[in-house]
């Protein structure tokens, strides 16, 4: 017969046991357990597998499941690499020289996104995925210090959107054709945030732009003051030639009056048709100086016609 102690004993065993499966159940299921972020995929390592068949797919986010061998992953067998493959940036200060040998700090910036379908190929090539420190740095150095060389400081600064295209291009053109990156990154963005230059030669510059300025302001003033002055003699020579033409109507209208009244009076003595000339041209006096004067007193005098204007 069973004694008391013994039951006590089978009990505890047996609670001792489900403790411990219960435990190691859990660890299993918590080391088996695996969450990837929005932005992020896994790559799974098995070192149990043959090296070809080691990296699984890469596992997109966001998601969570029972992705590992727990006991593999409990003992280092199995392990998880995140990779994030959303919008990254990458950012320096070069420097590098002109063709007129001026150095200059050149600040850069670009921007893109790692193609899913390459991020396996990418951590082949990466298994540190340290692409950007060793093969993204090493393109942007060398291909910006190239470009700056084709143009003169001062080209860099009249022409420095032209600049930033030539870099843009290059540079994505390089990493096209790197072999390591096989085409892993996309929707590349390039910005030229910076050009510093020396003080001493930032001094010049803007005392030399300064200047330039000033003689395009005078140049501007001296052809507006020469077109100023060219219209004005226009003017006045328009004016002048207007009055005398005026006057030549007036003239010739005056003489054809004259001769028609003389041909009217049927007058033929050279006498009689000075009078009328005469009297023509005091009339029309008449009327020039009428609406300035209240009176006027007209009198002749020996054949003479005088007149007189009077306030009173």
């Amino acid at each position: 017969m069973v004694s008391d102690f013994t039951k006590f004993l089978i009990k505890i065993t047996l609670l001792i046991l489900v403790v411990f499966v219960a435990v190691i159940g859990t660890l299993y299921g918590s080391m088996s357990w695996a969450a990837v972020d929005t932005g992020n995929a896994m790559l799974i390592i098995d070192t149990t597998k043959p090296e070809g068949q080691r990296i699984s797919q890469p596992i997109l986010g966001p998601t969570a499941g029972f992705y590992f061998d727990g006991f593999k992953h409990m003992i280092g067998l199995q392990y998880g690499i995140n990779i994030y493959y959303a919008t990254d940036s990458y950012e320096d200060t070069i420097p590098c020289f002109s063709s007129d040998q001026l150095e200059m700090q050149i600040t850069v910036q670009m921007r893109w996104q790692l193609n899913t379908t390459k991020l396996l190929a990418l951590y082949r090539s990466y298994p540190r995925l340290d692409y950007e420190s060793t093969a993204i740095d090493s393109i942007m150095e060398e291909t910006i210090r190239l470009v700056t060389k084709n143009f003169t400081s001062v080209d860099t600064v009249l022409f420095r959107e032209q600049v930033a295209a030539q870099m843009e291009q290059h540079v994505f053109e390089k990493i096209a054709a790197e072999p390591s990156l096989m085409g892993a990154l996309s929707y590349l963005r390039f910005d030229l945030k910076n050009i510093a230059y020396p003080a001493a030669y930032t001094t010049a510059i803007e005392s030399k732009l300064i200047k330039e300025q000033e003689k395009l302001a005078a140049e501007y003033e001296r052809t507006r003051i020469l077109i100023l002055a060219n219209a004005t003699a226009q003017e006045s020579i328009i004016k002048a030639a207007g009055e005398a033409q005026a006057k030549m109507i007036i003239a010739n209208g005056t003489k054809q009056a004259i001769t028609m009244i003389i041909t009217a009076s049927g007058s033929t003595s050279e006498e009689s048709a000075k009078a009328l000339a005469e009297l023509y041209l005091s009339t029309e006096a008449m009327k020039q100086i009428a609406p300035y004067v209240d009176k006027i007193i007209f009198i002749t005098k020996e054949g003479q016609f005088f007149l007189i204007p009077t306030d009173g």
